[in-house]
């Protein structure tokens, strides 16, 4: 078992070390993935996501959050306004720069996966996927159990 252990983790820390930032220079993956939140949030709530809601939904620091918009924000991606009610939520949105950094990173991903997967049998990529969920979840779990053990070992001692 220690060598299909080995091999699984050696295996998943490859796929971690690809590069796929290259194919994004101005980008960090960061900043992608708050883009594709923000896209996401306000098409599907039909209305702008605060930044409090922002980190809430990517499960980040609303530091980080706030780090991240900065930047994105002296890029020209993203627009964040004050609302005029409540002054404690800041509205975040794309702007019509973002949207088009945006719609070009997810062509270019679109493209890589198109060919990746052209290179393989779709059943295979469905089992693969299967398999992926199922291991996070199951480690997920035990996660969990094992820290609800450390806590009440830790509240009995």
């Amino acid at each position: 078992m220690d060598a299909i252990y080995r091999r699984l983790f050696m295996t998943m820390s490859q796929l971690h070390k690809l590069r796929f930032g290259d194919l994004f220079p101005d980008m960090t993956k960061m900043d992608g993935m708050t883009l594709m939140a923000i896209a996401h949030a306000n098409c599907a709530q039909n209305e702008k996501i605060t930044t409090s809601g922002l980190a809430e939904e990517m499960q980040v620091k609303p530091s980080a959050i706030s780090r991240t918009l900065k930047n994105l924000e002296e890029k020209g991606l993203v627009e964040r306004t004050v609302n005029k009610a409540d002054r404690r939520n800041t509205y975040v949105e794309l702007t019509e720069r973002g949207n088009v950094a945006l719609k070009e990173c997810k062509n270019t991903v679109d493209e890589l996966m198109e060919a990746v997967f052209a290179k393989m049998r779709l059943e295979d990529v469905e089992q693969l996927t299967n398999y992926l969920d199922e291991l996070f979840q199951i480690t997920r779990t035990e996660i969990e159990i094992r820290l609800q053990k450390k806590e009440r070992k830790q509240e009995d001692e």
